[in-house]
């Protein structure tokens, strides 16, 4: 596992995440060793999470008393943000050492409405339901964008709200595009991250059933 410290990242919560520069280091260790090795993007509290804490702390009908699924979720900012609003929520990411660390903060903060699971979102398991399903800058790699539309887009038909935060960049037009459709809101907040000035867009996304 990736070195780890107790970081404040909010006025109210603590959470073990990976050391930035150890990341670093330990990952250029363990590519050494195996030349296919991907970097672990789990393992950063990205600008896009911290742009949907904000989004959900000024909207919070969003996620108040409901189910919530956080795909690609990482280290979970988002769900550990909201865990005294919610019904329940599942954090899941398809890198079982991101969820690991979920599980090890949601011991640490003694929560009881918190489960981490395993999940790519090539293939979502039937039986995961929710009311809202929350995505943090998940479209980076446009060869995923497609299969992320199509789990949006099942999502989406069953009722689901999503609410998804992406950095303001070209190669997400596309990504965009697909669900325009979908699109219900937009907000646009700028976020520091590394000294840098991020633009950061939160839709929700919902369908409209006549």
């Amino acid at each position: 596992m990736y070195p780890i410290t107790l970081e404040q990242i909010s006025p109210e919560i603590f959470l073990w995440i990976p050391n930035p520069a150890a990341v670093k280091t330990v990952y250029k260790n363990l590519k050494e060793q195996n030349s296919n090795l991907p970097f672990p993007f789990w393992a950063k509290v990205w600008a896009s999470s911290k742009a949907m804490v904000s989004f959900l702390q000024e909207e919070p009908h969003w996620i108040e008393n409901k189910i919530v699924l956080e795909i690609g979720a990482g280290i979970g900012l988002p769900s550990f943000s909201i865990a005294n609003k919610t019904s329940n929520i599942i954090i899941s990411d398809y890198d079982r050492e991101a969820v690991a660390l979920a599980n090890k903060n949601i011991k640490h903060l003694n929560l009881s409405n918190i489960t981490s699971i395993v999940i790519d979102w090539n293939d979502i398991p039937e039986h995961i339901i929710a009311d809202t399903i929350l995505l943090s800058d998940t479209n980076y790699n446009p060869t995923d964008f497609d299969a992320l539309v199509i789990s949006i887009t099942k999502f989406l038909n069953i009722g689901c709200n999503i609410v998804l935060a992406t950095p303001n960049r070209i190669t997400t037009n596309p990504f965009i595009e697909k669900l325009n459709g979908f699109i219900h809101k937009t907000k646009n907040y700028c976020i520091i991250e590394e000294a840098i000035e991020k633009e950061i867009a939160v839709f929700v996304l919902k369908k409209y059933f006549l």
